[in-house]
């Protein structure tokens, strides 16, 4: 897929959008956008958000506005104000006044608001940039190749790899590309790359800066933690049994040079698909999974449970003439009972002047790195009551 044009990363990852961003760092703009959350046999009445955002990168500064509403009932506004590394937020309902907090030490925020696990929050909120966050330098890709094919090869031959012509795809024949790995394969490939990995200072340097820009406070932006965890990574692989059983298969699907469909089958316990439909949308696909017993008593029994529920994904973007940019997500999820979709779509448009942005000397608000920790709690108990009440 690093060798190949992949028409599925472009989707995200392309020259259309490294050039839309770059002139949105410099400019002002206005985004207009929706969430909807709807069962398909409405055992909950459907949850829209109407979202408005209108910011000024060049002065750090944006606005969102939420208008929220549960059925057909208008539930409140909020405001949310970003203006020199601080956000200002204002719900009528839990306080008349702006609450201000500084985009920094947010875990012990977290703390003071009682979450004991706060390994999952980041000390500062960041703007993630999708294309340099997915997107590889040519010579980085070079390199990754050159360094680490010969190790997969070592360990995957060609015995395990299959081809196959004139597949049907929906209305197009394709080339499928296949491998099958077995359990002990794909641990002593994993030992191997980690291996390597370990000692090597300019691939280590490329995920400390993909970290980064998703949060750079996090451990393991230091190569040094990096190199640690890898450590522990490798002495586990070591020490654990395997068997032959077939753990990982991979169909890749080709028209040309063009990878249009990737499938995944992991350890028999679940088939994920990810495709384009040659118009700038993304579908990704779970299904036939085995193990999906609920589990909440830990962080990551939840986020597994939730992400067990979820059996499509649908994302598609279009910039026009680098000033438009639209884009739409929608997630499907199986609740057993009940079918959940989550729309959210907006249009982000570019302009040279954007009128009537609310700055920080504009408003009156309460600094919760300054009040006291019962006036903190009391906001905090306010604000979880008044969402559990409209939820029901």
């Amino acid at each position: 897929m690093l060798k190949e044009k992949d028409e599925i990363i472009n989707i995200v990852s392309n020259n259309e959008v490294k050039e839309y961003n770059e002139i949105l760092k410099k400019s002002s703009y206005i985004k207009e956008g929706n969430i909807s959350i709807t069962c398909e046999k409405k055992l909950l009445k459907p949850i829209n958000a109407k979202i408005t955002e209108k910011g000024n990168n060049i002065e750090k500064c944006r606005n969102i506005f939420v208008g929220l509403k549960y059925g057909n009932k208008d539930i409140n506004e909020t405001t949310i104000i970003e203006d020199d590394d601080y956000f200002y937020i204002k719900n009528d309902l839990i306080n008349d006044n702006y609450i201000g907090f500084e985009n920094n030490n947010l875990k012990e925020t977290a703390k003071r608001i009682g979450i004991a696990n706060t390994d999952f929050i980041p000390n500062k909120i960041k703007e993630v940039d999708c294309f340099e966050l997915l997107s590889l330098r040519k010579e980085e890709i070079k390199y990754i190749l050159k360094k680490y094919i010969p190790i997969c090869r070592k360990y995957v031959r060609n015995k395990h790899y299959i081809k196959e012509d004139n597949v049907k795809l929906e209305n197009e024949n394709v080339t499928k590309y296949g491998v099958q790995v077995t359990e002990k394969q794909f641990n002593n490939l994993l030992m191997g790359v980690l291996s390597e990995l370990k000692d090597d200072d300019k691939t280590l340097n490329i995920i400390s800066r993909k970290v980064a820009i998703i949060d750079e406070t996090n451990k393991y932006c230091e190569i040094n933690n990096i190199k640690y965890t890898i450590g522990e990574w490798i002495n586990y692989l070591e020490h654990r049994t395997v068997d032959e059983d077939i753990f990982l298969s991979i169909n890749i699907y080709k028209n040309e040079n063009d990878v249009v469909k990737v499938e995944l089958v992991l350890n028999n316990d679940r088939t994920i698909s990810i495709q384009n439909d040659k118009k700038n949308k993304l579908i990704i696909k779970q299904y036939d999974i085995k193990n999906n017993e609920p589990d909440l008593k830990s962080l990551a029994g939840i986020i597994k449970t939730v992400l067990n529920t979820i059996y499509e994904i649908t994302y598609e973007k279009q910039i026009d003439n680098n000033k438009t940019n639209r884009a739409s997500l929608n997630i499907k999820c199986n609740l057993g009972i009940e079918q959940l979709n989550i729309n959210y779509n907006y249009v982000e448009k570019i302009k040279n002047n954007v009128e009537g942005i609310i700055r920080k000397d504009d408003i009156l608000y309460l600094d919760l790195n300054k009040i006291s920790n019962e006036t903190f709690k009391n906001i905090v108990e306010k604000a979880l009551s008044l969402s559990g009440s409209w939820a029901w």
